[in-house]
């Protein structure tokens, strides 16, 4: 999806979930280095929405040229979604993909590339308040409303083992008011693509 020359494409990295959920600038450089490798891309910019934001945040787009790949990492879901509302990051994002540009989520990510991120409620794995530095009622289903790039879907990722059940997911969607639309459920190492009017997973 990244077409014939990978190396000639430019990545906005999101690293502003994993940063709230116990992985340091560490962590963020290896991933950056592996995926340049492995998918031997060119430009790969993180740009953080929890500190760039409004203004500061349109030109450091602006200033890739255009973005091609929008990739999304791992870790704390409140705290992606929270900084991508406040920093204007969604009309960003919606734009470059209008532009032509492919969003990728992992984990925390994909979550917030769904309808809700209440798909987090389901675990429970994530800190709420990203250690203490927001503070949002996610019970509100207008403040967890996800960026929605999925067509009216949500996603589920993680679905291994019991969470893999599928007695287990039904009774979440139930107690989580999650029966209304359309959850793709993603053990490790699956993935749902969205291309145009095609929609399929992938292993």
């Amino acid at each position: 999806m990244v077409g014939d020359s990978p190396n000639s494409q430019t990545v906005w990295y999101l690293p502003t979930a994993p940063l709230r959920d116990g992985m340091g600038p560490g962590f963020v450089r290896s991933q950056v280095a592996e995926f340049k490798r492995e998918f031997n891309l060119g430009k790969v910019e993180i740009i953080d929405v929890e500190y760039v934001k409004g203004e500061e945040l349109k030109n450091a787009i602006a200033k890739l040229g255009r973005v091609d790949v929008i990739y999304a990492e791992m870790g704390n879901t409140y705290n992606l979604r929270h900084h991508l509302r406040e920093s204007g990051g969604d009309k960003l994002i919606h734009d470059a993909m209008d532009a032509g540009a492919i969003y990728v989520g992992s984990s925390a990510g994909s979550i917030v590339a769904g309808r809700t991120i209440q798909m987090a409620f389901w675990k429970d794995w994530d800190d709420r308040t990203a250690e203490g530095t927001i503070r949002v009622n996610w019970e509100d289903p207008e403040l967890a409303r996800g960026l929605d790039l999925g067509g009216g879907r949500s996603f589920f990722p993680h679905a291994n083992g019991q969470y893999g059940r599928k007695a287990w997911q039904d009774e979440q969607a139930k107690k989580h008011g999650h029966t209304d639309h359309e959850v793709i459920k993603l053990a490790d190492g699956e993935g749902f693509v969205i291309d145009g009017d095609s929609a399929y997973p992938v292993c």
